[in-house]
């Protein structure tokens, strides 16, 4: 909220965008896991898409955190402001958008957990 008592308009669209892209994540994430993982009966990555699949996941974490902060930030600057409907919305949208924000920074880590090289003997632990 600013001087002027007015908080900053969230679009609904863009908590659900967030969900939509965390969800996506999570959901990729889980499927190419036995490939990520190298199991027995699977065809495992090209060594080249795994490096980008690193990058990406590691993007994703990065920028999902930065958006779950900013979002978040937004919701708690607004919440002075809930008896007005714009200031309803947006810290409701805020903090559904930081919510969605920190599914896509979780999905995204899982991935760039799974994209850790280790040596054929070792196990996660180690």
């Amino acid at each position: 909220m600013g001087q002027s008592s007015r908080s900053l308009p969230v679009p609904a669209m863009a908590a659900g965008a967030l969900w939509i892209l965390g969800g996506g994540f999570g959901i990729w994430t889980y499927f190419a896991r036995p490939r990520l993982k190298r199991e027995p009966g699977t065809k495992p990555f090209p060594p080249l898409a795994s490096a980008r699949i690193a990058v990406l996941a590691l993007a994703g974490s990065r920028t999902g955190a930065v958006i779950a902060g900013f979002y978040a930030g937004v919701a708690a600057a607004s919440v002075s402001s809930m008896s007005t409907p714009a200031g309803w919305s947006a810290t409701i949208n805020g903090f559904l958008a930081a919510l969605g924000g920190a599914l896509l920074a979780i999905s995204s880590l899982w991935l760039e957990n799974l994209c850790v090289a280790r040596d054929p003997g070792t196990t996660p632990e180690q």
